[in-house]
């Protein structure tokens, strides 16, 4: 007896790890990457910058920018300013962004366990034909010198699907 229930419980096991596997897989994404922040405080002058390398050059990009944080944060909103710049350097864009962190009823908008929660600050599109490393900077802008209980920031780029046909053609 004690030896099916061995069986069983190493086949849901296995079961559960292969769902794992299928489901966090995303054929779509190109680009993921965390940046950890010291002591879990960032400071005014630190900014996170990453070089993404691109080499699909028929397809727009999404670049997702990502916030791991704690519950030590302090505040019920967060602002950041991105810098995206080309490998030529002849395309830059800057963009802003200010995400609430809480609800109206005082709860983490962000999902998480253990202290840590995860959140998707923003999205903005990268254009196609520019193959190479694009230079992406992340500034907090809250105005504070430090803002305690960062864990992570991080960006995700990922293909977006086209199509020849519009909506309307079909």
């Amino acid at each position: 007896m004690i030896n099916m229930n061995y069986r069983l419980f190493k086949a849901f096991v296995y079961y559960m790890i292969m769902c794992w596997l299928l489901t966090a897989c995303n054929s779509q994404t190109r680009y993921h990457q965390f940046r950890h922040i010291n002591n879990q405080r960032w400071s005014l002058s630190d900014t996170i910058k990453l070089d993404v390398p691109l080499t699909d050059s028929l397809h727009n990009h999404q670049l997702t920018i990502q916030l791991r944080h704690t519950a030590h944060y302090p505040y019920k909103n967060l602002s950041i300013n991105l810098l995206v710049l080309s490998p030529d350097s002849l395309y830059t864009k800057k963009e802003s962004f200010s995400v609430n962190l809480i609800d109206e009823e005082g709860n983490w908008i962000s999902r998480g366990q253990g202290g840590l929660y995860h959140l998707n600050l923003g999205e903005t599109l990268l254009p196609p034909s520019i193959r190479g490393d694009w230079h992406i900077s992340i500034i907090q802008a809250m105005g504070d010198s430090i803002l305690p209980g960062i864990h992570d920031l991080g960006i995700e780029v990922s293909v977006l699907p086209t199509s020849i046909y519009s909506q309307e053609d079909k």
